[in-house]
C-alpha cells in the first residue's frame, strides 16, 4: 500500500513539473479583395502592368505579426501569430488583385521579360503593425509606391500612402480584417493618382 501511495505521489509530482504545452502556430491571411464600385468595360491602360514585391527592412521583412502596446511604444513580434506571407508579398498580391478588379490593364502580373514595354509598380513597406490605443487595437499601415516606365527615367509617380483603421474587437482576427481595410484605403488613394497618369 505504501509503495502504491509513493508511486501515486511521484506521478502527481512529475505531472506538476511537466513543461506547459507549446501553443499552435497560427497563420493569418487577409480576406479576399472586393471591389466596391463597378469596373470599366475597357482596360484603363493599354500597356501591361508588372507589380514587383515591395521592399521592407528590419522587422517589416518577417512573417510575424507585429504589435505595439501604445502608439509611440516599441514594436514587438508575436511568436505564434504569423502572416501566411511576408507583408511585402501580401501588399504586392493585394495590389495585383486591386488592379485586376479595376481593369487597370489587359494584363496585370508579377513578372514579365524586361525587354517588353510595360508599366512597373514597386515600393516600400514603411509601417505594418497593430497598435493598442485607448479605444482598442488599430492596424497602422504606411506604404510608399512608385510607378515607372523604365529604370533609366524618373518615376512617373512616387508617393506615400497611409491609413489607421480601428479593429472591431481585441482579437488578432479583427486586426487582420482592419489591416485589409487599411491596405485597401492606401491602394484606393494610389489608384486615384495612378488612373490619372497619361500612360496610354
Amino acid at each position: 500500500m505504501k509503495l502504491l501511495l509513493l508511486a501515486l505521489v511521484s506521478v502527481i509530482a512529475c505531472t506538476g513539473c511537466s513543461a506547459p504545452a507549446v501553443p499552435d502556430v497560427s497563420y493569418f491571411r487577409m480576406p479576399a479583395y472586393v471591389l466596391s464600385v463597378a469596373a470599366p468595360d475597357e482596360p484603363v491602360q493599354a500597356l501591361p502592368i508588372v507589380v514587383d514585391p515591395l521592399r521592407a527592412s528590419g522587422v517589416y521583412n518577417d512573417q510575424s505579426i507585429l504589435y505595439a502596446l501604445k502608439p509611440d511604444g516599441s514594436i514587438k513580434a508575436y511568436h505564434y501569430q504569423l502572416w501566411d506571407e511576408a507583408p511585402s508579398v501580401l501588399v504586392q498580391r493585394r495590389l495585383i488583385d486591386t488592379l485586376r478588379a479595376r481593369r487597370a490593364a489587359s494584363m496585370v502580373t508579377d513578372r514579365l521579360p524586361a525587354v517588353l514595354d510595360s508599366i512597373r509598380i514597386g515600393g516600400t513597406i514603411e509601417r505594418f503593425e497593430r497598435t493598442r490605443t485607448a479605444t482598442g487595437w488599430m492596424a497602422r499601415v504606411r506604404i510608399e509606391l512608385r510607378v515607372e516606365r523604365d529604370s533609366q527615367s524618373a518615376p512617373l509617380l512616387l508617393n506615400q500612402y497611409g491609413a489607421d483603421v480601428t479593429a472591431n474587437s481585441d482579437t488578432v482576427d479583427a486586426s487582420v480584417r482592419a489591416f485589409a481595410r487599411a491596405v485597401d484605403e492606401c491602394l484606393d488613394a494610389f489608384w486615384a493618382e495612378f488612373s490619372a497618369l497619361p500612360l496610354r
